[in-house]
């Protein structure tokens, strides 16, 4: 009966070369860049309950009209992250629930989507909005 070959470096105390486990060491790094941090933050923002949704559409015009509300900024440093960002709410929801809601969403999304270690979220509250017609409308249709 013949016997079964030794591992690759068995005998010689070598560790196996050839295909292996992986832990990712040596396959490279990364790099996010700032726009992209920003925009997962921004939807992340904006999936917050309370978070006053940016009505401008798209465009020239829509620029013109939009709150420009979420507005994110990052400071990146290799693979970790502080986010400065600022919202605006809908009355009559409590600012401080909503800005930890914020808090926490962005620094969820960016570890999930982005790979980067969150320093910090720092969430400020710029204005309070009245839903407008329409979006009550379609907030009691929910």
């Amino acid at each position: 009966m013949a016997e079964a070959p030794a591992a690759a470096g068995a005998s010689t105390g070598q560790p196996p070369s050839g295909p292996g486990p992986d832990d990712g060491a040596d396959r490279g790094h990364l790099v996010v860049a700032d726009r992209v941090l920003q925009r997962i933050a921004v939807v992340a923002a904006r999936e917050v309950e309370g978070v006053a949704p940016d009505d401008g559409g798209s465009g020239p015009l829509g620029r013109l009209f939009s709150s420009g509300y979420p507005a994110v900024e990052v400071d990146q440093a290799g693979s970790r992250v502080r986010v400065q960002v600022d919202v605006a709410t809908l009355w009559p929801r409590p600012a401080a629930q909503v800005a930890g809601g914020v808090r926490d969403a962005v620094a969820r999304r960016l570890g999930e989507l982005a790979g980067v270690r969150v320093d910090a979220v720092t969430v400020t509250v710029r204005d309070v909005v009245r839903r407008r017609p329409r979006q009550q409308q379609e907030a009691r249709a929910r």
